[in-house]
């Protein structure tokens, strides 16, 4: 009864300790939340009515949307995005935002955070810490579809990048 107990014993011990590496197991994971998709433009059904919007009073506008996204570090160890232990593919050159759907871009910005610039569609930072968010918010010009933007997993060495929608329908 005593062997039994300690063979038991033995397999727990050895269990808990597979689960024990396995969790403390250095993850890189960007989680990308969409926060707001919102068509500001809409042509209406009403014969003989027509709507215009410029942007800066000269530049027509089709499919005006307000979009809106979270990026979150929801990994276990730090993004480095500069100098020689970069985590980022193009070393010096951010991380590049990337769109679908997206005819124009009219206004980008990065807001809510101190972590990073927003220079010509890439992230700029020093390091990115777990927990972390960037908020990118834009008014865009959609060829027709929803517009959308997103990172990479290829642009950040041994990463996951995850999609989420977190609009309430």
């Amino acid at each position: 009864m005593g062997t039994i107990n300690s063979i038991i014993c033995a397999i727990i011990s050895a269990l808990f300790t597979v689960f024990l590496a396995h969790m403390s197991r250095r993850k890189t994971r960007v989680t990308i939340y969409c926060m707001e998709n919102t068509l500001l433009t809409q042509r209406p059904n009403v014969p003989g009515l027509a709507v215009f919007v410029k942007y800066e009073d000269t530049t027509p506008i089709e499919n005006l949307w307000r979009i809106c996204y979270m990026l979150k570090n929801t990994g276990n160890q730090n993004i480095v995005g500069e100098g020689a232990q970069s985590s980022l593919v193009t070393k010096g050159h951010g991380l590049p935002l990337y769109t679908r759907n997206i005819k124009q871009i009219i206004q980008i910005s990065a807001t809510d955070n101190s972590i990073a610039e927003l220079k010509d569609n890439a992230l700029y930072f020093k390091q990115w810490l777990p927990d972390e968010y960037i908020t990118i918010e834009a008014l865009v010009e959609s060829a027709g579809e929803k517009p959308e933007l997103y990172i990479d997993k290829r642009d950040i060495i041994n990463a996951k990048v995850i999609v989420k929608n977190n609009i309430n329908k």
